[in-house]
């Protein structure tokens, strides 16, 4: 069942959503709706903010949605060579990742598909972003990670990275690129997200971008 409130507020300004945002990551909610003059916004994990037209149909759908849950195992099967390429592009994109709440990262990740078929990614709530974990596997709503959880976007990055095309994925939080077709806005971590078909570059709407590589690094548009 999702947790979430509906609160009611003055104004939208900048300190109602960090406000309203903080309250979220610190009750562990799915989701806040934030109704102004009779309109209703969603505000959620990743910080996405925009109206909802239809709240019964939204909260609806809301409560039909699968979200995937976490096994941790042994599994950490991955070589050097995969874990540079990893901290490559963290490096390369760490300043689009360094947006902080607390001591928390917790804006975009990076994924790179190990030899074993494995896939490294950032842990869940990066409070350190070179710390880092191994997804083994996706079956049913399980994700089986190695010592932490990884990204709330792990499902839908793994899913990605079985197209023997693709070797890594970076995703940066509300940052946009108009090459790169743009898919409907579904909660990250729920089947609804996870199933995309599609095999190059993409935006999502209301979260963010998501530029493929191939094995030599190039981008996949």
């Amino acid at each position: 069942m999702i947790k979430y409130i509906i609160k009611k507020v003055n104004n939208i300004s900048n300190k109602t959503i960090e406000s309203n945002y903080l309250y979220l990551l610190n009750n562990k909610l799915n989701f806040v709706i934030i109704n102004y003059k009779n309109i209703n916004y969603l505000l959620t994990k990743e910080k996405s903010f925009f109206e909802i037209d239809d709240l019964d149909k939204f909260l609806n759908n809301a409560n039909k949605d699968i979200y995937y849950n976490t096994i941790i195992c042994d599994n950490d099967n991955y070589l050097i060579d995969d874990l540079r390429i990893y901290y490559d592009y963290l490096n390369k994109y760490k300043k689009e990742f360094e947006e902080k709440y607390g001591n928390k990262y917790l804006f975009g990740c990076v994924a790179v598909k190990t030899i074993s078929g494995n896939m490294i990614t950032n842990i869940r709530g990066k409070e350190n972003l070179n710390e880092f974990t191994i997804v083994s596997n996706i079956d049913n709503n399980l994700i089986y990670a190695c010592n932490k959880k990884a990204s709330l976007n792990a499902p839908l990055l793994y899913n990605l990275l079985k197209n023997d095309r693709i070797k890594s994925i970076v995703h940066i939080n509300h940052k946009y690129d108009d090459r790169f077709i743009y898919l409907d806005y579904a909660f990250p971590g729920t089947f609804r997200d996870t199933n995309r078909p599609i095999d190059k570059s993409f935006n999502i709407t209301n979260h963010g971008l998501f530029i493929l590589f191939d094995e030599e690094g190039k981008e996949i548009v």
